[in-house]
């Protein structure tokens, strides 16, 4: 960065440029603007419910037959007492992620009576920062698509021929394991198209809660619900003070699809959808390892303090026929 002499200031607009530089003040903006990250609204539909907190190995228990030691009898019939294991165990790791932080003490010492705090401004950049690589490794975004990153939403609902959680889904005896096909939508997203995929994931009152998609197919999928020269789109009740508000053209914020929120999410891989399920999908965290930090040190031969955040967590998929991909998404 290039140096600044004085307070920085130039003709035009000043005429006594030496002198303003000497003894004028800077107004800075006491708050960081954000013009780099990227909020990952799926981190939120995930963990509204609350956040699950786990110690030791990640297994639960899965249910992949029924078991057929039952129905009708008469009399003195002998019945079936045969023994069943119906259960299959599914069994995660854990992953650990880190965010390191470093200040040049020098830095800190010409920093006292700033405006902005230096460590702490340092603090919220390392949070946010944090967050991106959190919501790429969601995702299975590079470079978080490691061996040492989570399981991935796609690899929890598009990919039918991995070993997750210990289970290989590429064998038909697991074909329990499996989310429902994938859709193929040809480039185009109608409400017809996305009702086949959600009612493959129906299974009577539980139904999917959320539906993902990118920004430039969420755009293209509203466009069904909004009236048009051509169609009439959807019917709106606003109430009996419609004559005082403003007339909406469009539908605001986000919108229901059946039972599920519509959330346009940039991180969502191009020309993708996804019907998941949060009470069955979702982040699970160590209780030992929840975002703790570092306190600062010195390296020997270093004027610099160094801190680091940690978090230990995976994301788990209870039951993955309650949900669904779909490829051939408008871009």
């Amino acid at each position: 960065m290039a140096a600044v002499i004085g307070m920085g200031l130039a003709n035009p607009p000043l005429t006594l440029v030496n002198t303003m530089n000497a003894i004028s003040q800077k107004y800075v903006i006491p708050t960081l603007g954000d013009t780099i990250f990227i909020p990952s609204p799926t981190w939120w539909g995930l963990t509204r419910l609350g956040k699950k907190y786990g110690m030791g190995e990640i297994v639960y228990p899965e249910i992949f037959q029924e078991e057929m030691t039952g129905g009708a009898y008469f009399g003195d019939q002998l019945l079936d007492t045969a023994v069943v294991d119906s259960v299959q165990p599914a069994d995660q790791l854990w992953r650990f992620y880190r965010q390191s932080l470093a200040i040049p003490i020098t830095d800190v010492i010409l920093n006292r009576g700033g405006y902005l705090n230096l460590v702490k401004a340092k603090y919220e950049i390392a949070s946010a920062s944090f967050l991106q690589k959190l919501s790429r490794a969601l995702w299975g975004t590079s470079p978080q698509n490691t061996s040492l990153d989570i399981d991935s939403i796609p690899s929890w609902l598009q990919l039918t021929t991995n070993t997750i959680a210990g289970i290989n889904r590429s064998t038909a005896a697991n074909a329990f394991w499996k989310p429902q096909a994938n859709a193929v939508l040809g480039g185009t997203i109608t409400p017809g198209q996305l009702e086949d995929m959600y009612q493959s994931t129906v299974f009577g009152y539980d139904e999917p809660d959320i539906l993902t998609m990118t920004n430039a197919c969420y755009s293209k999928f509203k466009q069904n619900y909004i009236p048009t020269a051509s169609s009439t789109g959807i019917i709106r009740f606003i109430g009996e003070d419609q004559d005082k508000v403003a007339p909406q053209g469009s539908l605001r914020n986000h919108f229901m699809f059946n039972n599920a929120l519509v959330l346009p999410d940039r991180f969502n891989p191009a020309t993708q959808c996804y019907l998941m399920n949060s009470k069955y999908m979702y982040p699970v965290f160590h209780e030992a390892d929840y975002f703790t930090v570092d306190p600062f040190i010195k390296p020997s031969n270093q004027r610099v303090i160094v801190s680091t955040m940690y978090l230990t967590m995976q994301l788990i998929n209870r039951s993955p026929r309650m949900g669904a991909a779909a490829t051939g998404a408008p871009a």
